[in-house]
């Protein structure tokens, strides 16, 4: 493992708070939802708004949602991974791989059972392709923030997580207005996908690390 860390110390502090934040909203919005089987008022007001906008553009919805498909996600996790690899970056390469995995694992397995949240017929909060999805684009907003020269951090971040919440915005809207999740599903999902690949990233930093002439101990790893 390579001694460059996921969250540097500049990140250290904002990343957790980014994470408790977005844990308590997840919790939040679950308890507010658990065990309804019908949209609520936001719910239809955002099918509503979703349904004027995309009936002006025909045949639009479909393909927008195919970025939350698993083949597309799939597709773009590997070429994440390719390209960590190629700039000897394994840690990132494990950080695209298992921030999305153990947020979309996490997110079938233990919050939708526990929400019991569902849309016709399924489990539906957190909405696991929104997650998943989230995740992919934290990974990329996070290695920005912590690889950007000084100088350029936030402009290059503030870039990055413009870009990645304009894409997630359309991808969702998409989702919506095709009856796939209720918007509270999605909003659910994407603070989890936020607090999961932080929670990642904190844990691979803990991973022991290589220096050109000696190991590395795990504190020295993390504080490197």
């Amino acid at each position: 493992m390579e001694p460059h860390r996921l969250l540097p110390r500049h990140l250290l502090l904002p990343a957790v708070a980014a994470a408790v934040v977005s844990f308590g909203i997840v919790a939040l919005v679950g308890r507010q939802v658990a065990g309804e089987r019908t949209a609520g008022r936001v719910d239809r007001a955002a099918f509503a708004v979703a349904d004027a906008v995309f009936d002006r553009l025909p045949g639009v919805a479909g393909p927008l949602a195919w970025a939350s498909r698993p083949v597309a996600m799939i597709s773009v996790i590997v070429l994440m991974v390719l390209a960590a690899l190629w700039a000897r970056r394994p840690r990132v390469a494990l950080l695209a791989v298992l921030g999305p995995v153990i947020t979309a694992g996490l997110n079938s397995w233990v919050l939708k059972p526990v929400v019991d949240r569902t849309h016709d017929g399924y489990l539906a909060y957190p909405s696991g392709h929104t997650a998943t999805l989230v995740s992919i684009f934290t990974v990329f907003t996070l290695v920005t923030a912590a690889n950007a020269p000084p100088g350029r951090r936030l402009a290059r971040t503030a870039a990055t997580a413009a870009a990645c919440l304009a894409l997630i915005a359309v991808a969702v809207s998409a989702i919506v207005v095709l009856r796939f999740h209720y918007l509270t599903d999605a909003v659910g999902a994407f603070f989890w996908a936020i607090a999961g690949v932080v929670t990642v990233a904190a844990a691979l930093d803990l991973l022991p690390g290589t220096h050109p002439r000696a190991r590395l101990t795990p504190l020295r790893a993390y504080r490197a």
